[in-house]
């Protein structure tokens, strides 16, 4: 009986330690990932982790897991242990096991608890990272409060504030846009907003979200849509794009409280360096009347 627990702690630990490789990946790589990705890859985890356990138990006779059990497996080659991690009836291979002090055990039975509980916290350890990248931008970064457009956002140094207008699609009419930037190197960070008119109020969300992107791609005829979706932004109704123009790439969030849309922006140099923090800035921005 003994065995069968270690057994079946020692493959929790190795999912559990998989599973935890891949979320911390999700946070490094330049992708957004929402709440489904981390149920579905909880789900497949152990159909994915067929391979790799066959290659170590192949290699070395034994997985994270196991060692961490004392718990071995030798003389398998690749398709043997592949043949024995797909749990087919007749398994090949004898388990080889050693005798393991009660302190050990314990280690190792909380270790084993600990990776097995990441199976569920995925999207939180996520969060977390990313709340600790913002964390650090703003260790440096000046926060930027406008009592006129009622937010905060984080700047890498001290804004310029500029008001223009800007003409809307298929009318004579023009638009207020004030506008914050602050430029670091080949970078620029910008929040801007603008007050919807009377009658436009009428319309969903997503449909004031669809004439505001309108209104911005009008503004920057030279630029190029890649990409835009449906998103929230601390509970209010968002659109996340990406656009590019020349030699420069755009990250952006439009984001509708109210009656105003307000334009989180990011240009930047092609490519996918300083992607997290293109993110972060993003996040940092938020509404006075939320705090």
């Amino acid at each position: 009986m003994l065995n069968f627990w270690r057994r079946f702690f020692a493959r929790i630990t190795d999912y559990g330690v998989f599973y935890l490789t891949g979320v911390l990946l999700s946070v490094i790589l330049p992708f957004e990932f929402d709440e489904s990705f981390y149920f579905l890859y909880a789900l497949v985890t152990p159909l994915l982790w067929i391979p790799i356990e066959a290659y170590l138990i192949a290699k070395w006779g034994t997985t994270p897991g196991k060692r961490l059990f004392r718990m071995y497996i030798p003389n398998l080659s690749f398709q043997q242990s592949l043949h024995r991690a797909c749990f087919l009836r007749s398994r090949p291979g004898t388990i080889r096991t050693e005798t393991i002090g009660r302190w050990r055990y314990m280690v190792a039975l909380s270790l084993a608890l600990v990776c097995g509980s990441s199976l569920f916290v995925g999207k939180n350890i996520s969060e977390v990272a990313v709340r600790y990248e913002e964390g650090v931008m703003a260790s440096s970064w000046i926060e930027y409060a406008s009592d006129d457009g009622k937010f905060t956002v984080q700047f890498p140094k001290e804004p310029e504030v500029a008001t223009q207008t800007v003409p809307v699609p298929n009318s004579n009419q023009t638009l207020n846009l004030n506008e914050v930037k602050a430029k670091q190197s080949d970078h620029t960070f910008s929040v801007s907003y603008l007050e919807l008119p009377k009658r436009w109020r009428i319309f969903s969300a997503s449909t004031l979200l669809k004439g505001a992107m309108k209104v911005v791609a009008g503004h920057m005829p030279q630029a190029q849509l890649l990409d835009k979706k449906s998103v929230k932004h601390k509970s209010y109704p968002a659109v996340e794009f990406r656009m590019k123009e020349g030699e420069k790439e755009i990250d952006g969030r439009l984001i509708l409280v109210g009656s105003r849309v307000y334009k989180v922006m990011v240009t930047h140099p092609q490519g996918l360096e300083g992607e997290e923090q293109h993110k972060a800035f993003l996040n940092s921005f938020d509404l006075q009347s939320a705090k």
